[in-house]
This record gives C-alpha cells, structure tokens and sequence, in this order.
C-alpha cells in the first residue's frame, strides 16, 4: 500500500480553522496537537499539544486519546482506549473536525458523500421547473430609445 500512496487511508480537516488539509495515515504512529513537534499539526487552541494518535495497523487504522483535556470525540462519542476507524467516520478534536477516507473500501468520497447504492424505496428529488419571468415593455419618455454608441473599430 505505500507503493501507492493514493490508496493511503486519508484524514480531512472537514471543519476548522486548517479546513481542506489532508494527511495520509501511515504505519508508524502519527501524533495529532497543537505542537511543532506533532506529525499532524492543527491550528486550534482547544486541542492538546499531543492530543491524539493515528495509526495504520493489520485491521485497519486505529485512534487513540493521548489524555487530550478536552478529550477526543469519534462519531459524536467521547472515546476511552484504542478504537478502529471505519470509512466515513468523523472525529471531533477541540474545535477541529476531522473525516477519515479509506480508499481501499470507501463507501464515501473523501468530503463525507455516499458511494452507496441507490435505494429503490426513495426517489430522488427533483428540483421544481422554473417558469419564464414576464417580459416588461419599457417605454422610455419621450417615445425613443437611446441608441448605444457605436463600437470603435481598431484596425483603422
């Protein structure tokens, strides 16, 4: 897989002040905070200097609170230990919100859209037609229009 960087496990800054960066999830561990020092630096000051730790692993990519004081959210859950990250899944750190894209079994694109199936049981929505404005005659006073001026030809 890391011969194929494009098939990295990604993570997206979906909300915050660093939003649009990425960062691929690697084997070795990657400290996420507010610290130079950190493999994944977010510009937020309600996160930890070490806040929390990514890594790739053979069941996939794990998370893990660093004992962050604000504590790290997955899913709009408050997590204690090691969890195992799933495609789609957002991740909560201070003010930051993260969105983690697994290529290699994505059901959503790396900003949090569906790849799923249709349903049969749900239509889609259309949007409405538009119907034409009116067309307003204007009379201008005095019964005659302006003509625009004339176009200069610059070839001559």
């Amino acid at each position: 897989m890391e011969d194929h960087p494009e098939l990295m496990p990604l993570l997206t800054v979906a909300g915050g002040t660093t939003r649009g960066l990425s960062f691929r999830v690697g084997r070795d561990p990657q400290v996420i905070g507010r610290a130079p020092t950190a493999g994944i630096v977010l510009d937020d000051p309600h996160l930890s200097r070490r806040h929390a730790a990514v890594q790739l692993i053979g069941e996939g990519v794990s998370l893990v609170d660093l004992g962050s004081t604000n504590g790290t959210w997955l899913n709009d859950r408050r997590i204690a230990g090691i969890e195992l990250l799933s495609d789609g899944d957002v991740i909560r750190l201070g003010r930051t919100e993260l969105r983690f894209f697994d290529p290699g079994v994505a059901r959503t694109d790396p900003v949090g859209l569906s790849f799923a199936a249709p349903r049969r049981d749900h239509r889609p929505t259309l949007p409405l037609p538009v119907p034409p404005a009116p067309r307003v005659s204007v009379e201008p006073r005095g019964g005659v229009l302006p003509l625009p001026p004339a176009p200069v030809d610059a070839h001559r």
